[in-house]
């Protein structure tokens, strides 16, 4: 039954209630910046009221309150926000992290400009029909060679820095893959300590909003979900790509982390050791390369992207050009030379620096195409380069055959026979980009070896310079371009006669300025359309967090007019302790008195 020493338990009651109310609001409050944070509820609840039935109780009038509690401290959070959020971060970093790097090699190509290869090369073949028409004049040859020279650099220069945004693209997938595995082990080790809180009988609320902070930042690496197993614990799933037995490309899921145990392992693959069938050994530094099979490959890299943490993979065979896709990128106009591996990351089952390279069973390691997020985008930015670097290959080999085909043939006026105009090792080598240059003796600057007329006369009729000035209108098959027979059967109609110095256009073909612009404009709506999608995608995730803050973000002007009502309500259970004390007093000294 109740009574004053009750009734003093309940304002009590109320005054430790209200107390910790008012912690919960100064925690959301110093945490109102705080990355990650979900604000804090203190949830009250009535304790158990007397005047309940019994055998030995008797009615009551009703039920008499013993006040209040704090039944429990909960976040507020909406899973559904977190997991559209996720979703749509690892679409916004696979666009941003193209587009970062998109800009920068349009910056590398600067088109249009005065410094361009597109510039370049219109320069080179109005040289050479100046010389057509005058091709005795020195300053004329000059021009044709200062202008050769200044080509050969550009397109050197240009492949160069393709280079150097490979390699720091490859720079920051390892620092990525780190930065993911060390998020990974936190993860598990939040799922260790969550579980111990919860079992404990309390919400681990702090240690989840630290948790779903990795989890966000994950998610901008690669595409995620999760699944709840006990006491609060979760499981990670990945999602990567795949090629079912009809072609099509399609997602499952990789499973992550289970609880406290990480199940995959990440390993980057920094570089590949290829022994070919005659025991020649090929390394990444010497890819795009033309290889013969079968081969054997060794993978070398980071376990977990750790520099301190190296592997060397055993050997796998490879047979035909159809296996090598599954390590390579290749060129799609021959499926024999390697422009790069890919992907970068493999799966694996455990920590191992040995491991066996295996893509269909669970052991060992085995290549992952990841399905979203700024991994997936750094491969295809990776395809990208190379794409661009092959097809500056191909320009630069047209080029040298081309102008080699025309320019080596007759002789000058000591009779002795002209050679080539770029050094043939253009026309040979699989990047023939890095090695466009100028027969020695025209790069030394011996004129006379210039080639501009017919065979036999004697400083050039200018006919041989026309028709090589007329290359730049002249279609031919570059991307299919081996050799300078290729290069003469591309040609319609007479071809090339040399005789007569005469040149007709494969309609079907391509201009050698047409094939650069192709490539830059190819470029151009590349990043244009990573702009978009990126500008989207801020927009839409920008509006996801709007309204994920409106649910877990912290409001001052709300904390504080929760903590005037807590403080209130704290001050009328003093006052109510106050009377009481006052009631008791007279019960106790008062009637003694009397």
């Amino acid at each position: 039954m109740s009574g004053l020493f009750n009734t003093f338990n309940v304002a009590k009651r109320g005054m430790q209630a209200q107390q910790t109310s008012l912690h919960v609001v100064s925690h959301n409050i110093a945490n109102a910046n705080t990355e990650g944070y979900s604000v804090q509820r203190a949830n009250l609840k009535t304790t158990t009221p007397f005047g309940m039935p019994s055998l030995t109780t008797s009615a009551e009038p009703g039920q008499i309150g013993t006040g209040v509690k704090v039944d429990s401290i909960t976040r507020s959070r909406d899973e559904f926000l977190d997991f559209y959020i996720r979703k749509e971060t690892s679409t916004l970093e696979n666009y941003k992290a193209r587009e970062q790097f998109l800009s920068q090699i349009e910056t590398v190509f600067t088109e249009p400009s005065d410094t361009g290869i597109g510039t370049l090369l219109t320069r080179f073949w109005d040289a050479w029909q100046g010389l057509a028409t005058n091709p005795e004049s020195s300053t004329s040859r000059e021009l044709v060679r200062s202008n050769a020279l200044a080509l050969c650099e550009g397109v050197r220069h240009n492949y160069t820095q393709l280079e150097d945004i490979e390699s720091s693209v490859s720079d920051l997938m390892q620092n990525q893959v780190f930065e993911v595995s060390s998020m990974l082990k936190q993860i598990a080790d939040l799922n260790e300590q969550i579980k111990a809180v919860t079992i404990g009988g309390k919400n681990p609320n702090d240690l989840m909003d630290r948790r779903d902070l990795l989890l966000d930042k994950i998610s901008e690496r690669l595409s995620i979900k999760t699944k709840p197993t006990d006491y609060n614990g979760i499981e990670l799933y990945g999602y990567e790509e795949y090629t079912d037995e009809n072609g099509m490309t399609k997602t499952r899921e990789v499973k992550l982390i289970t609880d406290t145990k990480i199940e995959k392992v990440m390993y980057f693959i920094s570089d590949a050791v290829i022994t070919d069938p005659n025991n020649n050994t090929i390394n990444k530094k010497d890819f795009p390369k033309t290889i013969n099979f079968p081969i054997t490959v060794k993978f070398k890299g980071y376990i977990n992207g750790d520099f301190n943490n190296q592997f060397e993979s055993q050997e796998v065979t490879i047979n035909d050009s159809k296996e090598l896709q599954n390590y390579f990128q290749v060129d799609k106009d021959n499926p024999n030379k390697i422009l790069n591996i890919m992907p970068h990351i493999f799966y694996g089952t455990g920590e191992n620096k040995n491991p066996n390279v295996n893509l269909e069973g669970e052991s060992g390691i085995k290549p992952v195409k990841f399905a979203n997020g700024s991994f997936k985008g750094l491969e295809a930015l990776s395809d990208e380069i190379n794409k661009y670097k092959n097809q500056l290959n191909k320009l630069a080999k047209g080029i040298a055959i081309a102008v080699n085909t025309i320019h080596n043939d007759g002789s000058n006026n000591e009779g002795v026979p002209f050679g080539n105009f770029f050094d043939n090792v253009a026309e040979i080598s699989d990047v023939p980009a890095k090695n466009l240059k100028l027969v020695a003796d025209i790069e030394n600057g011996k004129l006379d070896k210039i080639n501009a007329g017919k065979a036999g006369s004697k400083a050039g009729n200018g006919e041989r310079a026309l028709l090589i000035g007329q290359l730049r209108n002249t279609r031919f098959n570059i991307t299919q371009l081996n050799d300078r027979n290729d290069f003469i059967g591309s040609l319609k109609g007479v071809n090339l006669d040399l005789t007569n110095l005469k040149m007709t256009s494969n309609a079907s073909g391509a201009t050698l300025e047409g094939y650069y612009k192709g490539t830059i404009s190819e470029l151009g709506v590349s990043n244009q359309e990573a702009k978009r999608m990126v500008k989207n995608q801020e927009n839409l995730v920008d509006q996801l967090v709007i309204r994920r803050e409106s649910v877990s973000g912290v409001s001052i002007d709300e904390e504080m007019t929760n903590m005037l009502q807590f403080q209130r309500a704290y001050e009328a259970n003093a006052k109510m302790i106050s009377v009481i004390d006052q009631l008791l007093d007279v019960v106790v000294n008062g009637l003694l008195r009397r």
